[in-house]
């Protein structure tokens, strides 16, 4: 009979983790079908249970939790951490993002990637997109993938289990077990509103298994489909516009510039005029180089320095937008995104002999996302050039190119422009008038297991293969070519796109009320698209005894493997973003790889990797009940050990030592030590050289300011442009270490109840990472305030300006930043530890009904980032040099801090505390189910106070889902009917502020509100 690892053994008592579960693992046993086991042990059928933590969901906890997606399923569990990959991230709607309906995994808050995700026991492919986390691109198997209605339980191992299960399972192992053997069917459907919006989501399902060839072969089909209508941002206030100040009034962040996230790139558009002398009087009344559109009722009274241009528009000086003209973006966007799911799946299995068994599993799934996006400005390292014989350019030439006097070049301009006029870069703005993006993402995700396993000479075995892959297109229509647009800007005639007319007076931050004529911006407009692939292949061979000898303690088991597996990994980006087609400006000549206006250049990229490796598993049984030892009811042992050779980074071998005791029946302590690592991702080895243009602080000439008296805080040094140059490097696995250690206690005067309590401990060493653009230039502060510099800065000469700036300061003189080397690297170290609780109480029946009572909480203590070399100066140096500068004061400079060192507790999504719970009530046809969720406080590091520098408090978060159901048993058609109604968070509790994309973190939260659903399922 296998067991399972649900469950521990005591002197004629169980120790459920849930009790549900415990029950269908039992009777599945009894019923002599194979129990795959994924929970921290290979050895079938060994007594090991009660070494693991391990959190469980049946089908009926599965239900409660209400989830949709597999995304839900997974929220549900407090140490799942935070969903970097989601729909409402600011990534998500970045060319560079994993965007689509894809969700992802992060046990322990870890990080991404650091969580293996398994299905009967075997991985899943990687999705195709990635994501950057920490500055570094980080990839995850999609859990929405898995649709909850064919699960038939979820285990989540909350302990390192890279010596059973190899790389990334340094956070844990979830594996999901499918629902086979059906004999008979289902027919399920869903319809789910969320209450005073428009956004509704429906479902349906079904599944139908068999038996035939005498009962010795069995077939179980399932299928899936659910459809999501989509939503804009105007479906909740917090989300409607980019401007949360309104929300923070009353606080200490009233008024605070963090939460006006309105963009500068506006239709609003500043320009750069080309030549020597344009900051005098003979070029025109602005007197300077730089200049920018608004509308003339923005300038103050007296204001000297500006031109108009009729039509209630000005040209003021400087390239500076006033504040109130930015654009408020999240009128352009969508804050769900319509999207479609596909599943279907078959399982297989055929006895061959009393034996073996041969089996196969087969699975197909689509999803189709689509959204809209804002247009696109020119990146602010990437301008424009403006012609002089541009149509619409007011400092154009005197004559157009047939002969004609041009109407729009101004009158009264100086003498610095001659007849053949001015050229001028265009360096800010944004091209409204040509409408959204629209952003469709298809993914279709295909896996085959075929294999043997059974039992043969007193060994049990499994040996088979898997094929997996997955292929994305991320397709966004409506965007900008550069090249066309600023072939369009160059016309010399009416059909010239005009960057000169603003967007609209009466309503400054939406909209363009002067657009370009349809044609123009049809000529601009071009699809751009990005196709990923992934595929793994595997094969495996694992045999396993429970019973090998026998000790006094009971019988030795053992278990081993051997597996290979290849993976492989393709991002193809279009012609105009890979440095096929490139864009040079029409004035200064300067050439940029990528054609489309507001991305920077990637070029394809790819990878594969072959992985061999074996594993060896022993469990020891060292004192057992009979043995009569006091205080040793029972005390068992665990030793395992893993070998991985990679094709393309070195080899690594991890142990791991687990063990229980159990002093008396009722109570159990556990523990566990183990090695783990985390191969760096394909994408990290593979990067031939990427760019990035970011807005960064400019550290080094924003204290040469301070100190100068230029600025008065640091805030208001604004940003810069910085091209970011990223590539891939010799780099090895990160290495980590874990440590757990539990306690179970199932009292036996209070029947039905166990409690779980475990302590966990991980420290990461060699994390793969970027130092930061920004990291790098605090680091050059720090190195000319000593007088060196940070040879991963290239910068320029400096220039007089410059040279008088930094006079006397201290400061090595700085130029102009070039770029920033930014190659992944084996940089830093992180400590992680926490605690874990579980309550599972199964009332005893009084008469009134069956309870059940669930808990799970799990509390983060501490998550510590230590740097390395080069980030220990940031944290130990930089305070020290900058305090004893006279002219800075500790409030000037809060927002010179490092990102991503020191403590990490409550900061970029960790809470302390986060927890779940149900109460379950059946009483014969009739269900009640109550499902809970708390998401702790955290900070919003990117909301920093102005006066102060103290983080924004995002609230805590406490939902609860509620639903009915009844169940028809009679001799009628209607037999094994049910309807179900509820609600999803019941109280419409509101996802708490935060300074993100749509007003709230989507890692955490959700703005769906109070859901309405209703359920109708037919099992036949």
């Amino acid at each position: 009979m296998c067991t399972t690892a649900l469950f521990a053994t005591g002197t004629g008592t169980a120790f459920a983790q849930d009790t549900a579960a415990q029950d269908a693992a039992a009777q599945d046993a009894a019923n002599g079908e194979n129990v795959i086991v994924v929970t921290g042990s290979q050895i079938k059928g060994a007594k090991i249970d009660d070494i693991l933590p391990v959190t469980v969901l049946d089908e009926e906890a599965i239900e409660t939790t209400g989830a949709d997606s597999g995304d839900e399923l997974f929220r549900a569990i407090p140490q799942a951490g935070t969903v970097e990959f989601n729909d409402q991230s600011s990534q998500s709607n970045s060319p560079n993002a994993a965007r689509g309906d894809i969700a992802s995994i992060n046990l322990r808050g870890l990080g991404t990637g650091n969580t293996l995700l398994l299905i009967n026991g075997r991985r899943m492919v990687l999705n195709p997109g990635f994501q950057t986390e920490l500055f570094v691109p980080v990839v995850s198997s999609d859990t929405n993938e898995i649709a909850p209605g064919a699960v038939r339980r979820l285990e989540v191992l909350r302990d390192g289990a890279s010596a059973l299960y190899g790389a990334d399972a340094v956070a844990g192992v979830v594996n999901t077990i499918l629902k086979d053997n059906l004999d008979g069917g289902f027919l399920r459907a869903n319809y789910a509103a969320s209450m005073g919006t428009s956004l509704f989501n429906s479902s349906i399902r079904g599944g139908y298994g068999f038996d035939f060839n005498e009962g010795r072969s069995n077939l179980t089909l399932y299928g899936y489909y659910y459809h999501e209508n989509g939503a804009p941002t105007s479906m909740r206030d917090y989300s409607a516009s980019s401007d949360l100040r309104p929300f923070v009034e009353g606080t200490d962040f009233e008024g605070d510039s963090n939460f006006h996230n309105r963009t500068s790139d506006t239709p609003w558009a500043t320009f750069d005029i080309q030549g020597s002398g344009a900051t005098s009087s003979n070029i025109w009344a602005v007197r300077d180089d730089d200049f920018h559109i608004q509308p003339c009722s923005f300038l103050s009274d007296g204001d000297t320095r500006s031109v108009n241009l009729g039509g209630g528009l000005c040209a003021d000086n400087g390239s500076s937008v006033d504040a109130d003209l930015r654009y408020d973006s999240n009128t352009d966007r969508s804050l769900y995104s319509e999207k479609d799911r596909y599943n279907v799946s078959a399982l297989f299995n055929h006895e061959l002999s009393d034996a073996v068994e041969f089996y196969a599993e087969g699975s197909f799934y689509r999803s189709k996302s689509t959204r809209v996006r804002e247009q696109s400005g020119p990146l602010s390292a990437v301008p424009l050039g403006v012609l002089s014989s541009a149509y619409y350019n007011p400092l154009g030439a005197t004559t157009l190119l047939d002969g004609s006097t041009n109407p729009n070049r101004l009158d009264g301009l100086g003498s610095g422009v001659s007849d053949s006029g001015r050229d001028l870069l265009l360096e800010n703005y944004r091209v409204i008038d040509a409408g959204p993006r629209n952003i469709t993402v298809t993914k279709n995700t295909y896996r085959v297991v075929a294999g043997l396993k059974g039992d043969l000479w007193g060994w049990d075995f499994d040996t088979g293969f898997l094929y997996s892959q997955a292929n994305t297109t991320d397709l966004a229509r409506n965007r900008i070519s550069s090249s066309l647009l600023q072939d369009a800007i160059n016309r010399n005639d009416a059909t010239a796109y005009n960057p000169f007319n603003g967007g609209c007076l009466d309503n400054v931050n939406i909209g363009d009320c002067t657009p370009s004529n349809d044609q123009v911006l049809e000529d601009i407009a071009i699809d751009v698209f990005r196709k990923g692939e992934t595929t793994l292949a595997l094969a495996d061979f694992k045999v396993s005894r429970p019973d090998i000898f026998t000790l006094p303690g009971g019988d030795v088991g053992l278990a081993g493997g051997i597996e290979f597996r290849r993976e492989t990994f393709l991002d193809d980006r279009d012609s105009r973003l890979d440095g096929t087609i490139t864009f040079t400006n029409a004035v200064t000549g300067a050439t940029n790889g990528s054609d489309v206006v507001g991305s920077s250049p990637t070029p394809d990229t790819s990878g594969n990797r072959e992985v061999y490796s074996a594993f060896v598993e022993t469990f020891v049984p060292l004192i057992s009940e009979d043995m009569e030892i006091p205080l040793m009811h029972s005390l068992n042992l665990q030793l395992a050990g893993r070998f991985e050779s990679f094709s393309d980074t070195s080899s690594t071998f991890v142990p791991r030592a687990a063990a229980s005791w159990t002093p008396f029946s009722g109570l159990i302590l556990r523990g566990a030590w183990s090695r783990g690592f985390r191969a760096p991702n394909l994408i990290q080895v593979n990067d031939t050289g990427t760019t990035r243009s970011n807005s960064e602080r400019p550290a080094v000439e924003c204290v040469a300011e301070l100190i100068k008296g230029i600025e008065t805080d640091a805030g208001d040094c604004g940003t810069r442009s910085i091209v970011d140059y990223r590539t891939g490097n010799d780099l090895e696995p990160e290495k980590s270490q874990s440590i757990n250690f539990g306690v179970v206690v199932a009292p036996g005067f209070i029947p039905g109840l166990t409690l779980t309590a475990d302590y966990w401990r991980v420290k990461q060493t060699g994390i793969v990472g970027i130092f930061g653009a920004q990291n790098a230039l605090y680091l050059d502060l720090v190195e000319r305030l000593q007088g060196r510099s940070n040879p991963n800065v290239v910068r320029a000469d400096p220039d007089a300006d410059q040279l008088d700036l930094y006079a006397g300061t201290g400061i090595l003189p700085a130029g102009d930043v070039i770029e920033i080397l930014n190659p992944y690297r084996n940089l830093d170290s992180r400590v992680s530890k926490g605690f874990d609780f579980g309550l599972f109480y199964t009332v005893p029946d009084f008469g009134i009904g069956k309870f059940k009572l669930t808990l799970n909480a799990a509390r983060l203590k501490s998550i510590y980032q230590t740097p390395g070399a080069d980030g220990l100066p940031l944290l130990t140096d930089l305070p020290d040099l900058l305090a004893a500068i006279p002219q800075v004061s500790a409030g000037s400079i809060a927002t010179l801090r490092p990102e991503g060192f020191g403590e990490q507790l409550e900061l970029d999504g960790r809470p302390k505390w986060r927890l779940s719970g149900s109460l379950n009530w059946r009483s014969g046809p009739v269900s009640v189910n109550l499902f809970g969720r708390y998401v702790g406080k955290i900070f919003d590091v990117g909301a920093v106070q102005d006066d102060t520098g103290a983080f924004y408090r995002v609230d805590d978060w406490f939902t609860m889902n509620a639903s009915i159901s009844y169940t028809i048993n009679n001799d009628t058609a209607l037999d094994g009917s049910r309807l179900k109604f509820g609600f999803n968070n019941i109280f419409n509790a509101e996802p708490p502020l935060s300074d993100e994309l749509f007003g709230f973190d989507g890692a955490l939260h959700s703005a769906r509100g109070r859901q309405f659903r209703f359920e109708i399922q037919k099992k036949f």
